[in-house]
């Protein structure tokens, strides 16, 4: 069996770049074939492959590449797709020469606007390359498709005039627009094999401010790993029925806020804050704290579990002898084993930090029957106090099934990313396959 690890790229959450921590992005090497699939790429992402310690193993590439997987559409998780394009495929070498190849070196899956937003910026910024990129789509039964027309050969302006929208870029093929199965999940929207490995990957709404999904990675053979990754979320049990059976190798939950308690904080700068203040905040928010990722962690019988998007007022040690800091995150990391129960110790990422992922030893759900799994699912969900907030949210659970149908209420970012500031020490810097259980329609 090959070696699966994730390699975290930036840890940080909206508050962020700062001194500490680059914003969203984490790379899987995980078919021993030197191909790496990224999930979000936040502003500064590129830059993170040349600041990566001489000594990691992997060295990761951006050369190699091969497709991306995007959480959401807010600034922190997609503002660094372009920039890493430009560099992955390549200029032209004669700008006049468009590539003619129809095969895409990378392919991009994202939610609805992904592929418009990543087409208008190759043209806004006249980005011509050698090779050819890909957008496929995650629909929500609501959301519209958008048209993938085929440009004038030979007219630079078809090619880069954004008062075209529909008109596909020179260096772009046209995408798939999947929607999902009736279960309200995005099945097997593709796959990738390796020497000795076979991963198949599944998608699943997750509820925050805005339209959201995590991403499963299976392997196929036995013993088998599974690899979950979540973006921004303040309750993800829509993704349940995709994380059991078998329970996931390695949980990824986001933490973007955290009571501190005062024993690791003598100071009071971050305890003051009450537990049920900060609980409240995180969840008007769309976010989670360490309590929450760690008892979704239960609820699915994860084996290990690591907490992302940490916010800007919890830097990452810069040392091993950064006892402050060290303190701080040790904190985090226990309030959320404690809520995990499984005795095991949680660990609060840090850019560049690399973690292998295990073999599934864990067991399945004590039962797959519905009704059972949804009673557990409501559980967590008032254990986690986040009924009333998923309507102020203006986000319905539908309790047929498993699901979520997401209605997208505002296209801002959320203010706690785009308001808060670092404080202190870490104050900001200057900055295809068709798919097995979706029905998919080419535009």
């Amino acid at each position: 069996m090959s070696d699966m690890s994730v390699t975290f790229l930036g840890t940080s959450s909206g508050g962020g770049p700062s001194e500490s921590r680059n914003c969203s992005s984490l790379v899987c090497d995980m078919l021993a074939n030197q191909s790496l699939w990224m999930v979000d790429c936040a502003e500064g992402t590129t830059r993170q492959f040349a600041l990566q310690p001489f000594h990691a193993k992997p060295h990761l590439r951006i050369q190699k590449i091969a497709k991306i997987f995007i959480t959401h559409m807010h600034a922190d998780h997609i503002m660094g797709i372009v920039p890493l394009l430009r560099n992955l495929l390549f200029p032209p070498r004669d700008d006049n020469v468009f590539p003619a190849n129809s095969t895409p070196r990378v392919e991009i899956y994202g939610p609805a606007g992904l592929r418009l937003f990543v087409r208008q910026i190759m043209k806004m910024s006249l980005t011509r390359t050698s090779d050819k990129y890909v957008v496929h789509e995650l629909l929500a039964a609501e959301d519209s498709e958008t048209p993938c027309q085929p440009r004038i050969p030979d007219s630079p302006l078809s090619n880069f005039n954004i008062a075209e929208p529909h008109i596909l870029h020179c260096s772009e093929v046209a995408g798939l627009d999947i929607r999902p199965s009736p279960d309200g999940l995005w099945r097997a929207i593709t796959q990738g094999s390796g020497k000795m490995s076979k991963i198949i990957v599944d998608a699943g709404p997750i509820l925050h401010r805005d339209p959201c999904m995590g991403y499963v990675f299976s392997e196929v053979q036995f013993p088998s790993r599974k690899l979950v990754i979540l973006g921004d979320t303040h309750d993800p049990s829509a993704i349940v029925p995709l994380c059991i059976n078998p329970p996931p190798s390695l949980l990824i939950h986001e933490a973007t806020d955290s009571h501190i308690s005062h024993h690791a904080d003598p100071s009071g700068r971050l305890s003051r804050r009450t537990a049920e203040a900060v609980h409240e905040k995180a969840l008007s928010r769309g976010h989670s704290v360490p309590e929450m990722a760690g008892s979704f962690a239960k609820l699915v019988n994860a084996q290990d579990l690591v907490l992302n998007h940490i916010g800007g007022r919890f830097p990452a040690p810069r040392s091993a002898k950064d006892f402050a800091r060290q303190q701080i995150m040790r904190d985090i990391e226990t309030k959320a084993s404690h809520a995990w129960g499984s005795g095991k110790h949680v660990t609060a990422a840090r850019d560049f930090m690399r973690i292998d992922v295990p073999f599934n030893a864990g067991d399945s759900l004590a039962s797959t029957d519905s009704t059972w799994i949804k009673g557990e699912i409501e559980a967590f969900r008032a254990q986690a106090s986040v009924g009333e907030q998923n309507e102020l949210i203006t986000m319905e659970y539908t309790e047929s099934r498993a699901s979520t149908s997401v209605q997208r209420r505002s296209n801002d970012i959320e203010g706690s990313e785009r308001g808060s500031k670092p404080r202190g020490r870490d104050r900001q810097m200057p900055a295809h396959h068709p798919g097995r259980g979706g029905v998919l329609a080419r535009p």
